[in-house]
């Protein structure tokens, strides 16, 4: 961020009591609050601590709640900073409004992604409720002539220094409403935590376990309509023609609607809108990807990447990065692994399908949805109907699941378009074959790996050509592209890594089909932690090398990393002598903020067939929150990650894809879930979100140890693929 004048250094203060509830808006514009390009003006943000006269409060919060727990998070940090009781505080969704978009995020943005929600709002939220408290001493010491710095706060209330008198809250907030606000508030330090890293009950989930929890499907408006669509069987055809006169025979269905890409079908309930789609039989032009075929573009990548002539990663993306030092490097190594790897498109498979409410005026636009990004949804929506972004409301809804796919807002749009087409509210519901087959997937990605290794089998350079699509040229995601075309996701998992390489050089070809693709739960480090620790294994073997040794030996600068890979080992039993016909393997990533680690255990009855025993999984959140959302974050994430590995795979042929449901796009079962111990360590200084972990090092530690049981190495995503499957 820009430098901040003293004037924004300080806080704006507002404070009214209106229907019984106080409202404190402080705003700070904090040099700290991001560590993100230098912006072109300083950029502040405002937060809402609304105190009820009964003393409860509520804390208002950019981050949108998808099954991470932040949220109970976030009222943790302000009981923490408050001195106040767990169960005197709500966190609600802050109105999608300019000064609720958060700095820490490239640009300011109302968004959750990245697993940036926790830390910033430990920051943002943090640092606001200090001032609060601040203010609030002041005020009970100017009552009583004394030094604020004398004066406590504990349950909700400012304590004397003499111990004996005590003013609640409640009574000091005209008060604090007049004094000048702290130019430096000062947050507690660590050691004075007593709610902060313990673990709390979370109250969203009884909710969510009774069915009273208001996703964005579960959205109702008087006099609403509802729709469904199809897009066009291959991406970019356009609808030549079709007869409406099949779906408007069908009871209930009130209207055919044609969209850009698509038709959808309006009724008067979900049901009656999908047996209209499926009674009309469009036809299409066959598009300009009408060719592309799976098989074909598979080569296509691997073709790509051998040959390593597109754009190229600098310095200034890595200090490491060095094509010189590289080409002498591998010249002369005593060693040198060429390899090979690809993975294919990956859908993310939300439970819940893409939906959207819309209600829609002539000046105006309402939409009640599950989005990440409600503040692009916003400018997406406004912009398709001509409207202000201000004249433009939008209800973040709880999201029944997320993954990166709900940071697109196509089906916000369509849902306004629809809406201003029928007058009336309209939802749109997108059936599971609509949302499988509409894109926004994981890359498909191929990469040639060149690594040297000195007499003593440990890297000496390593150099990388990545050939995939673009997922920052098809994303509607409002974040920094490079104007150089390069797409910096591709770094993920290679850049500003732990282990110790050598030199590096890293490229990439862009190879596009016209296949729409998105941020994928941990986005590039998805495929780079794969092509990465797959290597290691075989550099370990090569050195004739332990793999948690080898590892080791690369981590010998990063203690820190060592520490998370040596509590995983002892919490596996790593070293330790395994029954006849089971195996082990390890993959730790550094693709995202935060570190993580798997070792899964095998056994393989048979060739070619495999049963995992059980999975170990670690991360380091730097500073643990609340113990138990970190632990449930990595076991959704390694669970994701390992149903990826197995099976997941979008293919196309002449243009259309092949999966539509989890029929042919498998998700894990329970019975095939196997025992997964899950260690969460905080061995930092800073707090690091977890959301993105897991998914990047459960599928290579899986293939390492199907390469410790066969000898032949992975690849190859998913393992279908390579030849193994995993039995009961």
């Amino acid at each position: 961020m820009s430098p901040v004048t003293s004037s924004r250094r300080g806080f704006l203060l507002r404070s009214g009591f209106a229907a019984g509830a106080w409202t404190l808006g402080l705003m700070p514009a904090l040099a700290e609050a991001s560590t993100r390009p230098t912006a072109a003006a300083p950029l502040g943000f405002d937060r809402g601590l609304r105190f009820e006269a009964n003393g409860r409060l509520t804390v208002l919060s950019h981050v949108i709640e998808m099954g991470q727990g932040t949220q109970t998070s976030i009222g943790q940090i302000a009981a923490e900073e408050l001195d106040m009781a767990l169960d005197q505080i709500s966190v609600a969704q802050a109105p999608v409004r300019p000064e609720f978009a958060s700095p820490g995020l490239w640009p300011a943005n109302y968004a959750t992604y990245g697993s940036f929600g926790l830390p910033l709002s430990l920051r943002e939220v943090g640092t606001i409720c200090a001032a609060a408290r601040s203010l609030l001493i002041q005020a009970a010491a100017q009552r009583w002539g004394v030094d604020p710095q004398a004066c406590r706060t504990r349950a909700a209330q400012v304590w004397h220094p003499d111990g004996s008198q005590r003013l609640p809250y409640t009574r000091l907030l005209e008060q604090a409403a007049g004094l000048p606000p702290p130019a430096k508030p000062q947050r507690k330090p660590r050691e004075q935590w007593q709610l902060l890293g313990h673990s709390t009950p979370r109250p969203d989930l009884p909710a969510k376990v009774d069915g009273s929890a208001r996703f964005g499907i579960d959205a109702r408006r008087p006099g609403m309509l509802v729709a469904t669509l199809m897009h066009a069987p291959r991406f970019g055809a356009e609808l030549l023609a079709v007869d409406e006169a099949p779906a408007l025979a069908i009871k209930g269905v009130q209207r055919v609607v044609r969209l850009p890409g698509a038709l959808a079908v309006v009724a008067k309930g979900y049901w009656q809108a999908l047996q209209g789609l499926r009674a009309l039989q469009p036809r299409w032009s066959p598009g300009p990807h009408a060719g592309t075929d799976s098989a074909a573009l598979r080569q296509e990548l691997l073709a790509a990447a051998e040959r390593g002539a597109g754009l190229s990663f600098a310095k200034s993306n890595d200090p490491a990065i060095d094509p010189e030092a590289v080409a002498l490097e591998l010249g002369r190594a005593k060693h040198l692994l060429d390899l090979r790897y690809d993975v294919p498109f990956l859908a993310h498979a939300t439970m819940e399908p893409m939906n959207a409410l819309a209600e829609v005026g002539p000046d105006r636009a309402e939409l009640w949805l599950s989005t990440q990004s409600a503040q692009d949804t916003q400018h997406g929506v406004a912009k398709a109907l001509g409207l202000a972004p201000d004249k433009v409301t939008i209800h973040p809804l709880l999201i029944g699941g997320g993954f990166g796919r709900r940071l697109e807002h196509g089906f916000a749009v369509e849902a306004a378009l629809l809406a201003r087409a029928m007058g009336r509210p309209v939802q749109l519901i997108w059936s599971r074959e609509t949302d499988m087959r509409a894109g926004g997937y994981r890359p498909a990605a191929a990469a040639r790996v060149r690594l040297a290794l000195g007499a003593d089998g440990l890297p000496t350079a390593l150099r990388v050509d990545c050939a995939n699509p673009s997922l920052l040229e098809h994303s509607r995601l409002s974040i920094g592209r490079d104007p150089t075309g390069l797409d910096w996701s591709v770094g993920m998992g290679w850049l500003h890594h732990d282990y110790a390489l050598g030199p590096k050089q890293l490229g990439w070809t862009r190879v596009d089909a016209g296949v729409p693709c998105g941020f994928w739960r941990s986005v590039g480090a998805s495929q780079n932690v794969f092509f990465l620790e797959c290597t290691i294994d075989r550099a370990a073997k090569l050195a004739g090398l332990d793999p948690l040794v080898y590892r080791l030996r690369l981590l010998a600068a990063k203690p820190q990393t060592q520490a998370l890979l040596k509590a995983l080992a002892e919490r596996a039993g790593w070293g330790q002598v395994l029954p006849k016909g089971q195996f082990r393997g390890l993959a730790m990533s550094a693709g995202n903020a935060a570190r993580s680690a798997h070792i899964v255990h095998i056994s393989v009855p048979a060739p070619g067939r495999f049963r995992i025993e059980k999975i170990y999984a670690a991360v380091d959140a730097g500073v643990l929150i609340n113990p138990d959302a970190v632990e449930a974050q990595l076991m959704g994430g390694t669970l994701f990650g390992l149903t990826a590995a197995l099976a997941g795979e979008i293919t196309l042929k002449n243009g259309e894809v092949q999966q539509g449901g989890f029929d042919d796009y498998p998700l894990l079962t329970l019975a095939q879930t196997p025992p997964l111990d899950v260690l969460a360590l905080g061995l930092g200084q800073q707090a690091i979100g977890v959301g993105e972990e897991g998914p990047a090092s459960i599928g290579p530690a899986l293939a390492n140890a199907l390469f410790a049981a066969s000898g032949v190495a992975i690849e190859r995503l998913p393992l279908s693929r390579a030849g193994w499957q995993l039995v009961a």
